[in-house]
């Protein structure tokens, strides 16, 4: 399990990080990865729904003290990017307000609520450019 975290340009290096964000060969969901997470399910707990595709979904490979490590295989990248594509972001983040300041612990402003909207918009980018790729997904899901 830890060499395959090893696999994973964290952000010990910004130069590597940068370039592989940029690339969309990574995305960083960042500390905000569950109010993302809430903003796509709108806290619905059917871990098998498509909605739990881009953030937690996905086959678990194993976790550490500190990581949960999944792989999304090169069928659930094609549902996730379907599904992010198909989103309409705005209303996706206005329609579960209540949900995202639940799990943010405390209101939601409408700059972070913009915010939100990017993010979701940086997700389907990061899906879509894996699933014209061909590629599967690994994820690291810090607990």
């Amino acid at each position: 399990m830890e060499d395959l975290l090893d696999l994973i340009p964290l952000k010990s290096s910004e130069e590597d990080f940068a370039r592989e964000s940029q690339s969309l060969e990574l995305l960083d969901l960042g500390s905000e990865w569950d109010v993302v997470h809430a903003a796509l399910t709108g806290g619905d707990g059917d871990a098998g729904s498509v909605a739990h595709l881009p953030v937690t979904g996905g086959t678990l490979l194993g976790r550490t003290e500190t990581e949960i490590v999944v792989c999304l295989s090169l069928d659930q990248v094609r549902a996730a990017a379907d599904f992010t594509a198909a989103l309409d972001r705005r209303e996706q983040v206005g329609r579960h307000l209540d949900v995202l300041a639940d799990v943010h612990g405390g209101e939601i402003s409408q700059r972070f609520a913009a915010h939100l909207v990017h993010v979701l918009g940086a997700l389907s980018d990061f899906y879509a450019a894996a699933a014209a790729g061909g590629d599967a997904v690994v994820k690291a899901i810090y607990s």
